[in-house]
């Protein structure tokens, strides 16, 4: 990958905009890691590796744990990431309030991470994960469908212009004049073909089960209300669970954190003043 090859500059952005900056931190000096490097005689571990290491692919953390010139790569991003820090705590940018309010916000977003973690990782076992690739397999197919739509803000809106569609109204004239999607001054509504996978799932779903020629709508998502109306559809094959591995694991892990986050929202005291 072109990341594994970046410059030590580059690796160095990568590591500071990772978790493990925040991880750093937080967790104390394991007394058994190995040390791979020193600066200003504070120890830069494999335990820190590890953790710099944690937000890329599993495919590149094993690349570059096996690939020696990678690892001393990595290995030199955190010794120049160690001395910005050290210059950084002598100016005492550690006492100033932008750092103080980014620490409290990374220190929030540590907790959820960690509890997340703790909640959801026991569930992510195999056998839950190919019974999930089993129950969603028509989502990890190469089908396609080409549509066009209009957006609306309000379902009393979409359902007056679903009126003038179902009378005759050229669909793609009043998805240049009425929707709310700004790409609908150039396409005019035409989104031309996407997998299942592209587009939100409650929009998929209304497309792809929709013949050719047919219209379906209003379709609610977080953008508002959908005219959606389908032009074509293009049957693809079924991908495997080896190839869709990494797509299944992400998308039962959102499932369960949405299942989760509701089920606390549902005990919880939520206001929304705005």
């Amino acid at each position: 990958m072109n990341d594994l090859r970046a410059s030590g500059i580059q690796w160095l952005g990568k590591i500071l905009l990772g978790v493990s900056f925040l991880l750093g931190i937080v967790l104390a000096f394991d007394a058994t890691a190995a040390v791979l490097a020193t600066v200003n005689k504070k120890a830069i571990t494999d335990v820190d590796l590890k953790q710099a290491l944690s937000g890329f692919p599993l495919a590149q953390r094993d690349k570059v744990n096996k690939d020696l010139s990678q690892k001393r790569k990595a290995v030199q991003s955190l010794i120049q990431q160690e001395l910005l820090v050290q210059e950084a705590q002598k100016e005492h940018l550690d006492q100033s309030n932008q750092f103080k309010i980014a620490l409290k916000t990374y220190k929030k977003q540590l907790l959820a991470n960690l509890l997340i973690e703790k909640k959801l990782a026991p569930q992510m076992t195999p056998g839950k994960l190919k019974a999930y690739y089993k129950k969603n397999k028509i989502w990890y197919s190469t089908d396609t469908v080409h549509a066009q739509h209009i957006l609306l803000e309000s379902k009393k809106e979409a359902l007056r212009i679903l009126k003038k569609v179902k009378k005759g109204a050229d669909f793609m004239k009043l998805a240049e004049t009425n929707s709310k999607d700004p790409s609908a001054v150039n396409n005019r509504g035409d989104l031309g073909y996407f997998k299942r996978t592209d587009m939100l799932r409650p929009f998929s779903e209304a497309a792809f089960r929709t013949a050719p020629g047919k219209v379906v709508g209003p379709v609610e998502t977080i953008y508002g209300y959908h005219i959606i109306k389908v032009i074509d559809r293009r049957v693809g094959k079924p991908l495997d669970f080896s190839e869709v591995e990494l797509r299944v694991q992400a998308d039962l892990r959102n499932q369960l954190l949405d299942q989760y986050v509701q089920s606390l929202k549902s005990k919880a005291k939520v206001k929304i003043q705005m």
